[in-house]
């Protein structure tokens, strides 16, 4: 892997243990893993798995994360105004949190 994307996946992998972070703080997060999905393809297999593993923290905590980004900014507004891909999920924390609930209900 090289140093930028080690760099990025480690400042992932700190925040996320942070659910305290400010809504500010959560924006920036999504920020650094719309750039480190440019890079994923210079990954190595190790690294890959890493990330999967650093989504589906981030995954679950959405909830939380989306409320703190409500305090500061609507979420909608951001992916618009960033030009948001639709493959990066994690821009869209409102509609999995919903969907999460759905389940739940349905359960």
């Amino acid at each position: 892997m090289d140093n930028r994307s080690a760099y990025l996946m480690d400042y992932i992998s700190k925040a996320i243990v942070h659910p305290d972070a400010s809504g500010f703080e959560v924006l920036e997060l999504l920020d650094i893993r719309s750039r480190l999905a440019s890079r994923e393809p210079l990954l190595d297999e190790p690294s890959k798995a890493r990330l999967e593993e650093l989504d589906r923290q981030l995954l679950g905590m959405s909830s939380i994360w989306l409320e703190r980004i409500s305090r500061v900014a609507r979420l909608a507004e951001m992916r618009r105004r960033c030009h948001v891909l639709p493959s990066h999920w994690w821009w869209y924390l409102g509609e999995i949190a919903s969907a999460k609930r759905k389940v739940a209900a349905a359960q």
